[in-house]
Formats: C-alpha cells, structure tokens, sequence
C-alpha cells in the first residue's frame, strides 16, 4: 500500500477531516489532498508530523511495516529505554520470558 492510501486510511480511522489534520501538522488541506492521492511526496519533517499527528509509526506510514505500533506500547517502550541499564536489562528479561511462555502456550493451543 503507498503512503498516500495509509495516510488516508489512518486519518478516516480517525474521523479527522483534510482540514483537522493538516491543521494539526501546519500544512494546508489541499496540499494533504495531494499526499492522499500520492501527487506529492512530503518532506521527511512533515511526514514526522503527519505520524506523529495520526498515533502511528513513521515506517507504518511510508510501508516499511504493515505493523501498526499501539501507542500505549510505544510509550512503555520509550520508558523502559530511558531507565538505567541494571533495571532496563530484568525488564528485558521478564519480557523475554512471558513472551517465550505465551508463544508455547499458542503452538500448544492452551487458551487461558
């Protein structure tokens, strides 16, 4: 899917209009036309904003993932990286350790 169908599919997810989220990233709303219908191409800076605006990652937005990053886990994310490197390694570790045991649990078709 290009840039432009994600873009567009992500702002009607949304409920925003042209208008409401051009005004959220500071173009106008024909320019933001233009990127739906993939006539232009954005510059790196307002295809940031335009992610940043729509709660999405920036690699979802021009197709180097079909996955769409859930802000709540973003933020834990960005949390877990600032904290010091002792505690960021056991969250890792617990991390990997319930992960590794949900996808035995799904192979194994053990529903809880």
């Amino acid at each position: 899917m290009t840039f432009g169908k994600k873009l567009a599919e992500q702002r009607k997810r949304q409920n925003l209009s042209q208008d409401e989220l051009a005004k959220m990233v500071g173009i106008h709303a024909n320019v933001l036309g233009r990127y739906e219908r993939d006539l232009a191409n954005p510059s790196v800076e307002t295809a940031t904003k335009l992610a940043e605006a729509l709660e999405v990652s920036l690699d979802y937005l021009v197709g180097k993932t079909d996955l769409e990053m859930d802000k709540s886990i973003r933020d834990k994310i960005l949390t877990i990286q600032k904290l010091p490197d002792e505690e960021r390694e056991h969250i890792v570790f617990t991390l990997d350790a319930l992960l590794r045991d949900a996808k035995t649990r799904s192979a194994y078709g053990i529903i809880r």
